[in-house]
């Protein structure tokens, strides 16, 4: 007789993993693997824990989630309430107005992509809005990004250098230029389409709340 292995298929019996029983016995879980190997009931045991283990590991992630989600949804609602409190001062001003306009018609307004996106072909409209981005969302300047889209004609090198100049954003933070491929190989517009933008569901909040209030604004004018 084995004491040591009495015990361990005693513990095992009660539903305890192998290392709950190495732990309480200081035993090797080679030794243990041993003494249990083929075993059938010892299988079905193994099999209940680890269903439990699944059970239990999707659980947690489950609470976290949900915990991530009321996290983000305060974190919204601080954003729209920020919006709400500022935008009566701000409209005052010239270059928020502009700046609101500007992404009301050229904007991306999809509250769900969380992306904040204007295109065009106009240099002097993307460094009014990139201005406006630099102004009123504190902090976001290194956020913002640029790419642009190229007839193949173009030269990648040389659009990236007018864009950049034009409208303030280094040439680091262009990403990759997006070339069309259709039916009119050569260049429409000298240096393409330049898009702005900005990957920040919060901040997204903030523009999507002051676009309402323009509407709401808007609404109330007798046109």
């Amino acid at each position: 007789m084995n004491p040591l292995k009495d015990r361990a298929i005693a513990l095992r019996k009660e539903g305890q993993s192998y290392n709950q029983i190495c732990e309480k016995l200081n035993l090797s879980k080679s030794t243990l693997c041993t003494w249990l190997k083929g075993v059938a009931w010892s299988e079905a045991i193994r099999q209940q824990l680890s269903i439990g283990a699944r059970e239990g590991a999707r659980k947690r992630m489950t609470v976290i989630s949900h915990r991530a989600r009321a996290k983000r949804q305060h974190l919204y609602n601080e954003k729209r309430g920020y919006a709400q409190k500022t935008f009566p001062g701000f409209w005052k001003e010239s270059l928020f107005s502009s700046g609101l306009m500007i992404y009301w018609g050229e904007g991306d307004r999809s509250i769900q992509n969380g992306m904040i996106r204007v295109s065009n072909t106009d240099p002097f409209l993307l460094r009014l809005f990139t201005i406006f981005l630099k102004k009123y969302f504190k902090g976001i300047f290194p956020k913002i990004k640029a790419y642009l889209i190229l007839y193949p004609d173009l030269h990648d090198g040389q659009s990236r250098r007018y864009w950049s100049e034009h409208i303030g954003i280094p040439q680091s933070r262009f990403i990759k230029s997006h070339y069309i491929v259709g039916h009119h190989p050569t260049k429409r517009l000298p240096y393409g389409v330049c898009t702005v933008m900005i990957q920040s569901k919060a901040e997204k909040q903030v523009m999507h709340e002051w676009l309402e209030l323009v509407r709401n604004k808007a609404k109330l004018m007798r046109v």
